[in-house]
């Protein structure tokens, strides 16, 4: 578990699901339609919110993590009233991270959690490949 999410952990009540979605072309679609499904006592603006972030890191982990159809990726989403941090994990063979890039066929996908995102980022895990993670702050409107 990433030192941010037992952060999380320690300094308020969360509830933590993970699941795991094969690499491949049908990663990011498997992984949107888990996380609506996922048990996690969120509304439903901040589901359809997180669907769009996590299918963002999903892509970039079969693009630049290696994440092909024989391997698996780690999904973790910790939430709690005031805030959700999701985690994706991917097998990475040291590729090279995503680059800061806008071109025609795409490049899109992490200005877009910078925009929606509390905060993010990307690190190298010990045991080989990559974690990359955003955080969401709600709003006590959300909860409505």
């Amino acid at each position: 578990m990433s030192r941010q999410l037992l952060g999380l952990a320690e300094t308020m009540e969360t509830k933590t699901v993970s699941f795991w979605v094969p690499g491949g072309t049908r990663a990011a679609g498997l992984a949107r339609r888990s996380i609506l499904s996922v048990e996690a006592d969120l509304p439903n603006s901040v589901r359809h919110r997180l669907a769009l972030l996590l299918s963002e890191l999903v892509t970039n982990a079969i693009q630049h993590g290696g994440a092909g159809e024989h391997e698996t990726i780690q999904v973790r989403v910790a939430s709690s009233y005031e805030k959700v941090r999701v985690e994706v994990f991917d097998p990475g063979p040291n590729a090279a991270g995503p680059r800061n890039r806008l071109e025609p066929e795409g490049g899109y996908g992490l200005l877009l959690v910078d925009r929606l995102a509390s905060g993010w980022g990307r690190e190298k895990v010990d045991s080989g490949g990559s974690l990359a993670w955003f955080e969401l702050v709600l709003d006590p409107i959300d909860h409505i």
